[in-house]
């Protein structure tokens, strides 16, 4: 070869990469849609469409099946469990929403969410200008991305036959609405003709649950659930509405046909039809799905393998729950972290923890042992206000008569906490100010009354510690040999857990093993650097 041909194949080389680099440079630089919406030819495609579309839309993804009528039922059924189980793996970051109402001629499609990118099908490019027409919420930008599904079908036996009622119920916690949901509710508006009934458990169905302090309040669940219902499709009647015990309307409510329940709840729907029994009306039908696998690597053996919200909840610990307001009202630096938690709630285990991130510590609870010692002016306070017998044999406060004395009257637990609050945190901001000037740029003030006494209105942020209740009692009584009773008193004289989780910036929970309290600490650092690197 000579030389000017070896120049020439260079430069068509040169040229050819230059130009794959563009094109690569220019697809990557092409701006996420917000919400989009997938148009799929057949029910059968439905399942395979995520991870394509996930690279097209960041937050919301809405699938429409073409043509979808009563004939598609039993493949629709399976496409439900098939999509929102995939969805878990193949795009965990968007909420899609499969699209159940029937099409009839000259419907339209309206969403909650405008639609920023029109996705469809291949092999319905021809109906694309008829697609179009049809959404009354596509944004006036809207973008148009076509994708190949041509290899998605796959054969099952679906010809089972998918009844239908009028008049369909089912309940459930909702919290957080992830795909586990998304699949119970989907499969009970699948089946009706008419009317959905949605109990969503209330405050005291829900205590039995894991965390269940971090339970999102119940009418934001009964809205979210509203949205998805009315969304996925409009043509139906809801009544979503707070439930209050295991029964609900399901009992005595003759117009009820049917129920839709998870593999895990399948007994209540039993339980039900044997009050309705009792009562005289029909039995409700019961169709029972399978619970959705957790597509995501499980964090900790507590965890559960299903999609679950009690996994949401716990992946919540050490993450931030809502953001720090600024607080004019203290210098701004050192950053103060207020750390609540109630008595035997392993604060002080977290509190060394975070002092060996570098943290400075404050423990309000050692400032007091210290301020009771004999010849200091609260020691005398408190013997004037409760009687010589609170002291010991060498003049300390004996803190356990003195609890004695104020866990069994609310009267004088005031008391001792107007003589001893004060003190301890006049003394807690001296060494807030001191760990300062010696370096630490983080300094946590560890305090059991940190919510009580709003101790955490002097802080930056608020993190919080909480065990199960039950748990507290029993690791109190071990520790400070109290009885069952006298360490309940202890308990239940603090801020509960629910108090404190509604205040606190973060939350934590070492309930379980040491790693999993340990990768909490972890996340919740880590979080806090990132935060305090934007600071001037």
């Amino acid at each position: 070869m000579c030389v000017s041909s070896a120049v020439q194949l260079f430069v068509l080389l040169l040229s050819i990469v230059t130009s794959y680099i563009f094109i690569m440079n220019s697809e990557s630089e092409i701006p996420m849609a917000k919400n989009g919406m997938l148009f799929v030819s057949t029910a059968a495609k439905a399942h395979s469409v995520c991870q394509k579309a996930s690279k097209y839309v960041q937050n919301m993804l809405y699938i429409k099946i073409k043509g979808n009528n009563h004939n598609t039922l039993p493949v629709l059924s399976r496409e439900i469990v098939e999509l929102y189980t995939k969805a878990t793996s193949q795009c965990s970051n968007l909420d899609v929403r499969l699209m159940i109402k029937l099409t009839e001629k000259g419907n339209t499609i309206k969403t909650k969410y405008p639609i920023d990118i029109l996705i469809y099908d291949s092999d319905l490019s021809k109906d694309i200008d008829d697609l179009k027409t049809s959404i009354t919420t596509l944004g006036p930008e809207y973008r148009l991305q076509s994708i190949d599904l041509k290899d998605s079908i796959y054969q099952s036996d679906c010809d089972d036959l998918v009844k239908t009622y009028e008049y369909v119920a089912l309940g459930g916690t909702f919290d957080r609405l992830h795909n586990g949901h998304k699949i119970l509710l989907s499969q009970a508006v699948l089946r009706s003709t008419k009317h959905v009934l949605v109990g969503v458990t209330d405050v005291n169905m829900i205590q039995s649950k894991k965390l269940w302090e971090l339970i999102e309040p119940v009418e934001k669940r009964m809205e979210a659930v509203l949205n998805f219902l009315t969304d996925i499709n409009p043509d139906l009647e809801y009544n979503v509405f707070p439930l209050q015990d295991l029964y609900g309307p399901t009992k005595d409510d003759p117009k009820i046909q049917m129920i839709v329940v998870s593999e895990e709840t399948h007994r209540g729907a039993v339980k039900i039809n044997e009050k309705r029994a009792e009562n005289g009306l029909k039995p409700l039908d019961t169709h029972v799905i399978s619970l959705a696998q957790d597509a995501q690597p499980l964090k900790h053996d507590e965890e559960e393998k299903k999609v679950s919200s009690s996994n949401q909840r716990m992946r919540l610990l050490g993450t931030l729950l809502r953001p720090p307001v600024p607080n004019l009202n203290i210098p701004d630096w050192p950053y103060v972290i207020g750390l609540a938690g109630g008595i035997a709630s392993g604060k002080s285990n977290i509190a060394e923890k975070l002092k060996k991130k570098g943290a400075g510590l404050v423990n309000c609870d050692i400032i007091a042992h210290e301020l009771y010692r004999p010849g200091l002016a609260l020691n005398s306070t408190l013997t004037e206000a409760f009687g010589e017998h609170i002291l010991t044999d060498n003049g300390e406060i004996d803190r356990r008569i003195l609890g004695q004395i104020v866990f069994s009257d609310k009267g004088q637990l005031e008391k001792l906490n107007s003589l001893v609050w004060p003190a301890v945190i006049n003394e807690a901001e001296r060494q807030v100010r001191e760990l300062g000037v010696q370096g630490h740029r983080v300094v946590v003030i560890e305090a059991a009354v940190m919510v009580r006494a709003r101790w955490y209105t002097r802080c930056h942020q608020l993190w919080a510690v909480i065990i199960p209740p039950g748990e507290a009692i029993k690791r109190l009584a071990k520790r400070n040999n109290l009885t069952e009773e006298e360490a309940r008193q202890r308990i239940e004289a603090q801020p509960s857990n629910v108090e404190q989780v509604a205040l606190a910036n973060i939350v934590f929970s070492p309930y379980w093993s040491y790693e999993y309290t340990q990768a909490q600490i972890d996340r919740a650092w880590d979080h806090l650097q990132d935060y305090l690197n934007t600071r001037k």
